[in-house]
């Protein structure tokens, strides 16, 4: 009860569900885009399909670390900018890391899970081969049609398998929203923590109540 009538609860709740939801969407769809230009046959493919797939060996922590050297108001990109007139100050540069709205932490689940989900999604495609599509376009549909009515539904399972196993795992990690995330509110997951190391232990009961609920909606 006291877990569920907490505003810091509510806050951290919808917090957690916009980071997973956003990440998982914005990804599922970069992932399809990138899986549909890797299944063409073209000069360099072999290179392109590996460079995509080489960050799954990155840990989430180092590209965090990244995140937070190239896109904080003192990073790389805040000094070039300033270094280049467009903005006075490297402090002047967007909040997109430690906001509100928690830009830092999509863009590192993005950069991080983008080539997982192609990698189920580009598999499917080529197990499905092509010759669906070809029938459509022969029947008179086009590229888009072809694309909406016959592909999309085949690899829609994998798709929201590996989108399923995104979202579940956007919703309980710590480590991000820890490293890159506002003090306030703060992830499910960081809130969490911070309940069950308080000096109150009081508090730890409320800790494990959050994590169930994680758990439960994962």
């Amino acid at each position: 009860i006291a877990v569920f009538t907490s505003p810091e609860f509510g806050a951290s709740f919808l917090l957690t569900l916009h980071i997973a939801f956003t990440s998982t969407l914005i990804s599922s769809v970069l992932a399809v885009v990138a899986a549909l230009l890797l299944r063409r046959h073209f000069v360099g493919r072999a290179v392109i399909n590996f460079l995509f797939q080489l960050n799954l060996t990155v840990p989430h922590l180092v590209g965090a670390i990244g995140i937070l050297y190239l896109f904080s108001q003192s990073g790389s990109f805040a000094r070039l900018a300033a270094e280049w007139g467009l903005i006075a100050v490297p402090s002047q540069f967007p909040a997109l890391v430690f906001d509100p709205y928690a830009i830092g932490i999509i863009l590192q689940y993005v950069w991080k899970e983008v080539p997982f989900i192609g990698v189920i999604v580009l598999a499917n495609m080529q197990a499905l081969g092509e010759d669906y599509e070809r029938v459509a376009r022969a029947l008179g549909a086009s590229s888009w049609q072809a694309f909406r009515h016959v592909l999309l539904p085949l690899i829609l399972p994998g798709l929201l398998t590996a989108s399923i196993l995104v979202f579940a795992f956007t919703f309980g990690a710590y480590e991000i929203p820890a490293l890159l995330g506002p003090n306030y509110p703060a992830a499910l997951p960081v809130l969490a923590y911070r309940s069950y190391t308080d000096v109150d232990l009081a508090a730890r009961p409320e800790a494990m109540a959050m994590a169930v609920v994680i758990a439960v909606l994962s």
